[in-house]
């Protein structure tokens, strides 16, 4: 039997075991480690691992990456916003309206798609810059579209005033397939109507611009939006009371045709009455008893005589007076008729003689349809005691 105690068994082994904080490469459980109930940390227990810290240049590149993908989000939507603006059914007509504002008559006709013709005077920039009353602001009020059609309506600030606008713009295609394209379609102009009292083919000067009338006595100019000013060119025989012509906005807007009465000069009232003396002196000139397109003849010949030598004698000259414009021209009133002796010698079976008639009333009354550079024309309202008297 010996004295040596036997070991436990449950011990056996452990006593050469070295603590666990003196093994290479191990560390203290965490706190929250359940414990073994041998004192240690519950075996097989995994202790946290601590977050890896990111490097400077990886937390870059991260930062960098979403500010460009920001700037891509962002820049799309401004790229979508602008190009909407920029292809918005108004932006032609603001284009057209800007440059009409500014004076740029040129560039506003090619914005519109307004063709100018060689009759169309008034659209140039020299003839719009002495024009008053234009249109100097805008404001857009409202923008439909229909399908293809765009309805732009806007406000023109004329002469203190707004004049409503309506233009019209037909869609022609697209960019990137996606925005439409929208051409302004040429609004239409009013016009300066001017109507002349007087010959046609008159002179008139609209807005430092030379014109002439029809044969009716009027013209009609195309013109933007404004008041033209409007004046008689006459000549040392004719003269006339100018005026202007205003143009409200587009759609057809006509002025108020100008009228324009034309009077006679001193030098055309010298001209009138001299034409008339004139024609006087032609019918006193003439060897007929009966002087065609005059106011005065002799009749009752005998026709079993011969006549020779026949004469008309003026012996007074009629008075006559100067009125105004008629359809037929200047009219020409005889306030006291001249008068006028006929002779003649006679030869017959019956023997020789003198006849003579009158005197006989001269009546000068008719028109002054225009005038040249010899002077008047005088045509008269009478001839051959059709309508005459006292002849």
């Amino acid at each position: 039997m010996s004295d040596e105690q036997t070991a436990d068994p449950d011990q056996h082994g452990w006593g050469s075991v070295p603590p666990v904080a003196t093994i290479r490469g191990t560390q203290d459980a965490p706190l929250d480690a359940p414990l073994d109930p041998r004192g240690g940390a519950q075996f097989g227990a995994r202790r946290a691992r601590p977050r890896r810290k990111l490097r400077r240049g990886q937390v870059a590149g991260i930062v960098a990456g979403i500010v460009v993908l920001s700037l891509l989000l962002v820049g799309g939507i401004a790229g979508s916003l602008i190009g909407s603006s920029t292809h918005s059914a108004d932006r032609p007509v603001r284009a057209f309206l800007d440059d009409l504002t500014a004076g740029r008559v040129a560039d506003a006709l090619d914005d519109a798609g307004i063709d100018r013709e060689k009759t169309d005077v008034l659209l140039g920039e020299a003839a719009y810059a002495k024009a008053s009353d234009k249109v100097t602001g805008y404001r857009v009020a409202a923008t439909r579209t229909e399908g293809d059609t765009a309805t732009v309506r806007a406000y023109l600030r004329q002469g203190g005033q707004d004049v409503a606008a309506t233009f019209t713009l037909d869609k022609t295609g697209t960019d990137w397939g996606v925005f439409p394209i929208w051409e302004l379609q040429a609004p239409d102009l009013g016009s300066v109507n001017v109507a002349v009292r007087g010959p046609s083919g008159a002179g008139v000067t609209v807005a430092g611009r030379d014109v002439k009338t029809a044969k009716d006595g009027t013209v009609s100019l195309r013109a933007l939006p404004g008041t033209y000013d409007v004046a008689f060119d006459g000549d040392k025989w004719t003269t006339a009371s100018g005026g202007s012509a205003s143009v409200s906005g587009f759609g057809r807007s006509t002025s108020t045709p100008l009228q324009m009465t034309t009077t006679l000069t001193a030098a055309g009232q010298q001209a009138a009455e001299r034409a008339v003396d004139d024609w006087v002196d032609g019918c006193i000139a003439s060897t007929d008893a009966a002087p065609t397109g005059c106011s005065f003849y002799a009749y009752g010949q005998n026709p079993a005589y011969t006549y020779s030598n026949q004469k008309w004698t003026l012996e007074t000259r009629p008075t006559v007076r100067v009125g105004s414009w008629t359809t037929n021209g200047w009219l020409i009133t005889t306030t006291a008729p001249g008068r006028a002796k006929y002779t003649a010698d006679i030869s017959g079976a019956a023997g020789t003689g003198t006849a003579s008639a009158g005197p006989l009333n001269v009546n000068a009354s008719g028109y002054v349809t225009g005038f040249s550079s010899d002077g008047a024309t005088f045509r008269s309202a009478v001839g051959n005691g059709s309508s005459d008297t006292g002849s």
